[in-house]
């Protein structure tokens, strides 16, 4: 995973005989692929086949079979507006996923929001970058930070934000479609960025 997450994939899943590595078909070059397996760093056989799944309405899939409210913290609860009996919580977050990251499910956004729970965030400004539904924008707002901006490369993430931003009654968050590019002259608090080493390590400076 950790090889392969450096040629574009992007979501990893074990199965009974190995692990599923999904990448964007546009992204995809067999012989990187290859590349990879031929200078991996151990002694293995790795055998490989390439499926190319058909387009389905994901999000509705996942709705009705994985998305249930997460309290994260005992503080925060995440939820749909579609779910019934959520539990009570300090922070109350409705997301609407389209298709975007950031139910709170994933590791790494519910170990985030861990943190963004006990951080001082009153009256300072924040970078959420690679902001998938806009979760970690939306409890900063709440926990007092100002003047946020969200940033994410894919329309279905900052269409889905802008949504999520509004169902929370939220005011003080700017989105914009775009990468580091974006941040030229800009100045924050604090920076928050959930998404992958390359694209950090990349957008570093």
């Amino acid at each position: 995973a950790s090889e392969l997450g450096q040629i574009g994939f992007d979501s990893f899943v074990p199965t009974a005989d190995g692990m599923a590595a999904y990448i964007l078909q546009s992204a995809f070059d067999e012989q990187n692929l290859k590349d990879v397996l031929s200078d991996f760093p151990f002694e293995a056989s790795i055998e490989y086949k390439v499926t190319h799944i058909k387009s389905k309405n994901w999000n509705e899939e996942w709705e009705k079979n994985f998305f249930e409210p997460i309290v994260i913290g005992n503080e925060c609860v995440i939820h749909s507006s579609f779910h019934k009996d959520v539990p009570r919580a300090k922070y109350d977050i409705v997301i609407d996923p389209q298709m975007a990251f950031g139910k709170g499910h994933h590791e790494t956004t519910s170990l985030v929001i861990g943190e963004i729970l006990l951080m001082d965030l009153e009256g300072k400004t924040l970078l959420d970058m690679g902001c998938g539904t806009a979760v970690l924008a939306i409890l900063a707002a709440m926990r007092g930070a100002k003047d946020i901006l969200a940033i994410d490369i894919d329309t279905w993430c900052t269409d889905n934000s802008i949504e999520n931003i509004a169902i929370n009654n939220i005011s003080d968050i700017e989105v914009q479609l775009g990468d580091a590019k974006l941040l030229t002259g800009k100045h924050f608090d604090i920076v928050l960025a959930n998404i992958n080493r390359n694209i950090l390590l990349a957008d570093m400076e």
